[in-house]
């Protein structure tokens, strides 16, 4: 039998790469998305390994219901990936509340409820991997991107209790944290920028990045650096506790991990465009 593994988010970009190179490795998928009809295409690529669910991780009764899906497949989760996200941009000052609440409910509460309603069957079974998909904006975050870059922040800490509270299970936890990656999220994060070019507080500054953030995801790596990363923490015998996709960003968190932070915010102001605000 295929070890079975849960795609959450998988209806487009990396999730739905995920669901298709995690099939084609020979697991058992489950590709869950808040939209059945855009997993219709996946049935049909995924070397007839990957079976669609619809699942909010925002709501209980969703995951519930996706859940009791997964179990007529006979044989408990041997993966998680949690990949469902949501984004918001925008000054910190200026972003409402409900779009903060709105992106911790998706990206943080949303992934420790699918988390918590699959442990018990990994613990039980005595193995299983979880691979909660961070951001590099976690560990490295630009101006205008404070609330998706506090709840991959708040990612990275509950992965390591995490990992650190399954160890005597066998159930071993990573974070994959793609950069920029070609796909619909980056220009659907440009068009919330857009909102805030005519504030006349930060309007100037929101252009300026907005220029720059516009050409990153088109002219980034392909979501199968993504994939290929998730694949080594769930087949890996000792799968690392983060990953960097691509592997090439990891020289940016190095120099953000070695630097003075006034150094890196110099550095950061030069690329994206906005040291000529500095005063």
């Amino acid at each position: 039998m295929h070890q079975s593994v849960l795609v959450t988010g998988a209806s487009s970009g990396i999730g739905e790469e995920c669901a298709v190179f995690l099939a084609h490795k020979g697991f058992r998928v489950f590709a869950a998305a808040r939209r059945l009809d855009k997993l219709k295409e996946l049935t049909a690529v995924g070397a007839g390994r990957i079976t669609p669910l619809q699942m909010d991780v925002t709501e209980k009764t969703s995951i519930d219901a996706a859940l009791a899906r997964v179990a007529e497949d006979g044989a408990p989760l041997y993966g998680l990936v949690n990949n469902a996200g949501a984004s918001a941009m925008g000054p910190v000052e200026k972003l409402p509340l409900s779009e903060w609440r709105a992106t911790f409910e998706t990206n943080v509460f949303g992934l420790v409820a699918v988390t918590q309603a699959v442990l018990p069957q990994m613990r039980e079974a005595g193995r299983g991997r979880i691979v909660n998909i961070g951001s590099l904006t976690g560990r490295i975050a630009s101006p205008f991107q404070g609330a998706y870059a506090a709840t991959k922040h708040a990612v990275e800490g509950l992965s390591d209790s995490l990992r650190r509270e399954l160890v005597p299970y066998g159930v071993k936890v990573s974070v994959v944290r793609p950069g920029a990656i070609n796909t619909p999220f980056g220009a659907h994060e440009a068009e919330m920028l857009a909102t805030y070019e005519a504030d006349e507080s930060y309007g100037d500054q929101v252009k300026a990045f907005k220029a720059w953030f516009s050409k990153q995801h088109p002219n980034a790596p392909s979501p199968v650096v993504v994939a290929e990363a998730v694949h080594h923490a769930l087949t890996a015998e000792a799968p690392h506790s983060r990953y960097t996709a691509p592997f090439k960003m990891t020289y940016a968190l190095a120099l953000r991990n070695a630097l003075p932070s006034a150094v890196t915010d110099r550095i950061l102001e030069r690329v994206n465009g906005l040291d000529k605000f500095r005063k």
